[in-house]
């Protein structure tokens, strides 16, 4: 009797990997704006501890995207410098969350294509979620 062997995914090409590489930076961008002295005010009228709920799970977010993201095959992200693309202080603050959900929305195809069925729901989930977020920032 033969042992079946797990297939593995085939790893991501170059044009898979630039949008985690996007949705990575857009992350950082959005903690860095999310930590700014008008987000703050804008977080500081929504409540005392909304500023401390958001810093927090954008962070675990950045945590698990590590993972993640190590785990399909693309380079260490960890210490990575922001791109051009993704400087912090581009528009307000529901844009950049609404940018964020963009980013996270791009990438659940690909973890689909790699057969990372929860990475893609989870994904899918993040990106409804800072849509709501910057609705709610926006009124």
């Amino acid at each position: 009797m033969e042992a079946i062997q797990p297939t593995l995914a085939a790893p991501p090409d170059e044009a898979d990997i630039e949008p985690w590489l996007r949705l990575f930076d857009r992350l950082d961008a959005t903690l860095a704006s999310a930590g700014g002295p008008e987000a703050l005010r804008v977080f500081r009228a929504l409540g005392p501890r909304r500023f401390a709920n958001a810093h927090r799970r954008l962070l675990r977010e950045r945590q698990r995207l590590v993972v993640e993201i190590e785990s399909i095959g693309v380079c260490p992200v960890e210490g990575r410098m922001l791109s051009p693309s993704g400087t912090p202080g581009e528009g307000t603050l529901d844009t950049g969350y609404e940018n964020l959900a963009e980013a996270f929305a791009r990438c659940a195809p690909i973890a689909q294509g790699l057969k990372k069925f929860a990475l893609k729901q989870w994904l899918l989930e993040r990106a409804r979620m800072h849509r709501q977020h910057a609705l709610f920032l926006a009124t």
